[in-house]
């Protein structure tokens, strides 16, 4: 699979007690590819182009599906190193993961997760200000070169509307970016869907969807290809 390297600015105003601040970090890259035949080892890099410093913690957990969910849990197949840090105004900070060893399956899916240590600020008045707490989640997949997905696509009508049904029988993971679906003149936009290998996963369309009979599916793959498909709904 390629390793996009490609950075993701996340920013937020954020507001408490009247007083805004603002908080900025960028990461690069933001999905972990790992080929363990060349190497058990791999990074991500965090800028902070805010103008306070802000202290993170790291850690890897194991990512399945299952019944149609995100399964995260914790695991010792990896290190992640440093497992605390402070990134100071304008500065970056190197996060890197290390497995204990090659995995005996042809893929394995983890999930960095890099969690924002929040401190109170007081304030003049005496009171104290709480921020919300940026948790980022990048996807990591272990993968060998022969690894491929193997999905399929329908649609199918449930009790609370019709759904995308993506059910992957290949031994690599699968990823729909951009997804759009065309239906009785109206496009609607879905965002990304990843299915691990040997999952199914399910994506409840909009509401002004529940009665078509057929839709237009399109979206890119893992290699950024055009994926178009006419879906009937059954």
């Amino acid at each position: 699979m390629p390793n996009f390297k490609r950075a993701l600015v996340l920013a937020a105003a954020l507001c408490a007690l009247g007083q805004a601040q603002a908080a900025k970090f960028v990461l690069s890259p933001v999905l972990l590819n790992l080929n363990p035949a060349q190497s058990l080892t791999t990074a991500t890099t965090i800028t902070n182009t805010d103008g306070a410093p802000t202290a993170f913690t790291a850690e890897v957990l194991a990512w399945t599906q299952k019944d149609g969910q995100d399964v995260l849990v914790p695991t010792r197949d990896a290190i992640v190193s440093p497992m605390t840090f402070t990134v100071a105004p304008g500065k970056s900070q190197v996060v890197r993961v290390a497995l204990r060893q090659a995995p005996n399956t042809a893929s394995v899916t983890y999930r960095l997760i890099l969690r924002q240590k929040v401190q109170p600020q007081p304030t003049s008045s005496g009171s104290v200000t709480i921020t919300p707490r940026y948790v980022f989640s990048l996807p990591l997949f272990v993968e060998r070169q022969s690894a491929r997905a193997g999905v399929t696509i329908s649609a199918a009508p449930r009790a609370e509307g019709t759904s995308l049904v993506f059910k992957n029988a290949g031994d690599g993971y699968g990823v729909f970016r951009n997804i759009k679906v065309t239906a009785a003149g109206r496009t609607f936009e879905l965002g990304n869907q990843y299915v691990l290998s040997g999952a199914t996963m399910e994506l409840k369309l909009p509401a002004e969807l529940k009665d078509v009979r057929a839709l237009e599916f399109a979206a890119d793959d893992a290699n950024q290809k055009p994926v178009k498909v006419t879906l009937n709904v059954q």
